[in-house]
């Protein structure tokens, strides 16, 4: 422990000295982000590491702060494809140093990740398969190795009634499930065929207007949609059914077979009439910075 705790705040007096102190502002907005939208082990697990870390102090005459973190501390920074189940390869070596990066364009892109927010679909994979898909599993995972996200393994075996909610969703019998952002993509076979043509790092970007048409036949992606937040964007899209996730609350119209028209948004049913009302009120907001507004396809997947 006293070892983490060194580690840590020698990382943290190091960024406290390199790091802007806007980007460190959004870095702390979304760690309480996390914290309070966490599941309730992951939460656990990121008190436990904060308990250990003190409050910086930016004295930069302490031996802790004046020291760079250690090779360790540092690579950690930037997580790459992690799993629990599934142990990363023995001979897998740290990543080389990057080098011609404009430090202005990553301190951008730092901060605006941090100011939009983390949400459990952002960049995460999760496989749902039994101990029967152990080497199917194995290759999954090697697929999205080098690529930023988190790939979680879910074990089928222990959660009968997730398997047979799956089943029925992808009506697909046999596991593994590999769902992207909350999209189911395939199996083995799909996710290989997706890193072979270069499409994968898209595709968990979510940069689907990006994949080729391979990609698309796999994901059933048939047409790309602008994402403007403007009432005439959100009112076509949600005439096509198209989901939009208005601070974490999805909004979106329906017509069922019988044609009966139906509107939810902020977590109920609404007046079909007021659809224009809200659009515009949306748009007022997200312009003003009140809210958040971003669209999505499909559902998220919550059956784990």
């Amino acid at each position: 422990m006293a070892t983490l705790k060194r580690l840590l705040n020698r990382a943290r007096a190091y960024a406290e000295q390199a790091v802007p102190e806007d980007v460190l502002a959004a870095g702390r907005r979304l760690r309480d982000r996390v914290r309070e939208s966490a599941p309730a082990p992951i939460a656990a697990a990121i008190e436990r590491i904060a308990a250990v870390v003190t409050e910086p102090s930016r004295d930069a005459s302490s031996p802790e702060a004046a020291a760079p973190p250690s090779p360790s501390a540092s690579s950690s920074a930037t997580p790459t494809s992690s799993h629990a189940d599934v142990p990363a390869p023995a001979h897998a070596a740290a990543p080389e140093p990057a080098h011609g990066i404009d430090r202005d364009d990553v301190l951008r892109r730092v901060k605006q990740r941090a100011e939009h927010g983390l949400k459990p679909e952002d960049t995460l994979v999760v496989v749902y398969a039994t101990a029967l898909e152990s080497e199917a599993v194995e290759e999954i995972v090697r697929c999205f190795e080098g690529i930023e996200t988190t790939v979680r393994v879910m074990d089928l075996d222990r959660e009968p009634q997730t398997k047979r909610q799956l089943a029925k969703l992808t009506d697909v019998m046999v596991p593994p499930y590999v769902f992207i952002n909350g999209r189911y993509w395939g199996a083995q076979y799909e996710i290989v065929a997706l890193a072979a043509t270069g499409d994968l790092p898209a595709v968990v970007a979510h940069r689907l207007d990006e994949i080729g048409p391979e990609a698309r036949r796999i994901g059933k992606v048939h047409d790309t949609y602008s994402d403007a937040i403007t009432v005439e964007n959100i009112l076509a899209r949600w005439d096509l059914g198209h989901i939009l996730c208005v601070d974490d609350l999805d909004a979106w119209f329906e017509r069922d077979k019988a044609g009966v028209e139906r509107f939810f948004y902020m977590g109920g049913e609404q007046p079909v009439t007021t659809m224009p009302e809200v659009a515009a009120d949306v748009v007022r907001r997200v312009d003003a910075g009140e809210i958040e507004a971003v669209w999505r396809l499909d559902t998220v997947v919550h059956v784990h």
